[in-house]
């Protein structure tokens, strides 16, 4: 049991920081640069998706496979059992398997289709970036006034999230009016190029937090390869 158990956790380790170590480099790289970036909100969560894709797969299936009997006997190495339970339950797990997809599944598309219409700045200081966007409507003759979060100029028009130790904004269109949001955002990239940023803390905390689930990911894996050659 003692070895399977190790199996098991080396496996999650390998399969789940992975992803997540490459995910939080690539943020550690948007933060480094001299300029922000923007990123629109479905490709935004799709990053997001791969980078918990490991715990969303391998850590799901875990947890399903603890509902089953024969996750037991695969856990005291008793393979036949396993097998014989398999024969068993395979409609079970067949049926839990697909609910578990659908709810994935789901859940990925009805956020994507709430994203489609949202922005993700990094590395920018929310304050120059409050003042690039009031700068961008005014260029498109539609004055806007903030009220908290909600930014509005006659009608509602978008909701504007700031992290500021993150050096990160989200923009959440409210409007009906996809074509401006459209030329707003293309005025957004236009602006944003000519912004600089300094140094920016987020990118060393995202840095670390890579290098610290890479390592922890090379370890299982090398634990792994170990545990594998024995069982040969």
């Amino acid at each position: 049991m003692g070895f399977m158990f190790i199996l098991v956790i080396c496996l999650a380790g390998v399969f789940c920081l992975t992803p997540l170590a490459l995910y939080l480099f690539r943020l550690g790289m948007l933060t480094r640069r001299e300029r922000p970036t923007l990123v629109s909100g479905p490709w935004d969560f799709v990053g997001l998706v791969l980078g918990l894709s490991g715990f969303i797969l391998f850590g799901g299936g875990l947890v399903l496979s603890l509902f089953q009997s024969n996750f037991r006997y695969w856990m005291r190495g008793n393979f036949e059992s396993l097998r014989a339970a398999w024969g068993q339950e395979r409609v079970t797990w067949a049926l839990l398997t697909l609910l578990y997809l659908v709810a994935v599944i789901g859940w990925i598309v009805l956020t994507l289709a709430a994203r489609r219409r949202s922005l993700v700045v990094y590395n920018v200081e929310p304050a120059a970036f409050e003042a690039t966007l009031t700068e961008v409507f005014e260029q498109l003759n539609r004055p806007v006034e903030r009220r908290g979060n909600l930014w509005v100029g006659g009608l509602p028009l978008f909701e504007l999230d700031r992290f500021d130790r993150g050096r990160t904004v989200t923009l959440r269109w409210v409007s009906e009016d996809l074509l401006l949001f459209q030329e707003v955002e293309r005025l957004l990239r236009e602006a944003l190029r000519t912004l600089t940023t300094g140094d920016n803390p987020s990118s060393r905390w995202l840095s670390a937090g890579a290098l610290g689930a890479g390592l922890m990911a090379t370890g299982c894996f090398g634990l792994l390869v170990y545990a594998l050659s024995l069982f040969r």
